[in-house]
């Protein structure tokens, strides 16, 4: 789950997924607390869109199934668990990745968009209580917006959050209200949110808001990196297409997040979040092997 192949120092198993639901309750609702702990099978069928509206299975059929729900359930709760040991590491050594997690879409109340708990949040505020934490950024480079972090810390001013996203596209390609005027939680506004409009100059657009957010905010006691590979070129998801970085502009992005987060002394925690197909790796190996001798 964590990234090992520079020293012990930066390798240890994650929290248990025990430990992801004892906490649920600082991110999540009563109500989707409840349906993560008793009905796991229920609430991956939801997160991973493998059902429809009818009641009948979508991308999914339980007769070719070779693990129980429930199963994936546990594992994905322990890569949760992971992110919580990354940001722990971080702390201590200024950095840590965690391979898993990134689940920026799930919301107070739900799953949404393959992200079945917001680890993200739970992890920050699981250690502001623990370790009495002041302050956490979340910098999200996912190619989506980080509506489901949005949402939860919208009112909690110990969390400050930024995300490049696409300026269209999911999840932002709805209405913005519904039918009696009410505005859908996904466009709630992160603290700074960088649209990226297709063709745009993404890199530029990156370096310049996060020279805007480090301005406006404090120093924090750690930042939350969310990861994602989605906005690579050769990744294969549709929704992700309005964005298509070339491998080198990847790393380029990486590095301007990362050597800014060090160059204010601010302990990073990496996640990894969205990345889709059969090259969605290369960004993030690239990242590694472009930091290990910075870091070892």
């Amino acid at each position: 789950y964590l990234i090992s192949n520079f020293s012990n120092e930066y390798f240890a198993k994650p929290h248990s997924a025990q430990l992801v639901r004892d906490n649920l309750h600082l991110v999540h609702n009563e109500e989707f607390t409840t349906l993560v702990k008793e009905f796991p099978d229920k609430n991956i069928l939801h997160a991973f869109e493998l059902i429809k509206s009818d009641g009948s299975y979508h991308r999914y059929n339980p007769k070719n199934a070779k693990f129980d729900l429930r199963d994936l359930s546990e594992r994905l709760l322990t890569k949760c668990g992971g992110t919580i040991k990354a940001c722990e590491i971080a702390l201590n050594k200024g950095f840590a990745y965690n391979l898993g997690g990134g689940g920026h879409h799930a919301m107070t109340y739900e799953s949404r968009g393959f992200c079945i708990i917001n680890d993200i949040v739970l992890s920050a505020r699981y250690l502001q209580k623990k370790l009495n934490l002041k302050n956490i950024w979340v910098i999200d480079v996912d190619c989506h917006k980080g509506d489901g972090t949005a949402q939860i810390t919208k009112d909690d001013k110990s969390i400050n959050t930024f995300s490049i996203h696409m300026q269209k596209g999911w999840p932002l390609d709805s209405k913005r209200t519904n039918k009696l005027g009410e505005m859908y939680p996904w466009f709630i506004p992160s603290d700074l949110d960088i649209e990226v409009p297709e063709n745009g100059n993404y890199l530029k657009l990156l370096k310049d808001g996060l020279n805007v957010f480090t301005k406006k905010f404090s120093r924090p006691d750690l930042a939350i990196v969310v990861h994602g590979s989605d906005p690579y070129e050769k990744d294969s998801l549709q929704s992700a297409s309005l964005i298509k970085l070339t491998r080198e502009q990847m790393t380029r992005r990486d590095h301007i997040v990362y050597q800014i987060l060090k160059n204010n002394n601010i302990p990073q925690a990496y996640v990894m979040a969205g990345g889709y197909g059969p090259h969605a790796h290369e960004p993030y190996i690239d990242f590694i092997n472009s930091i290990k001798s910075d870091i070892i």
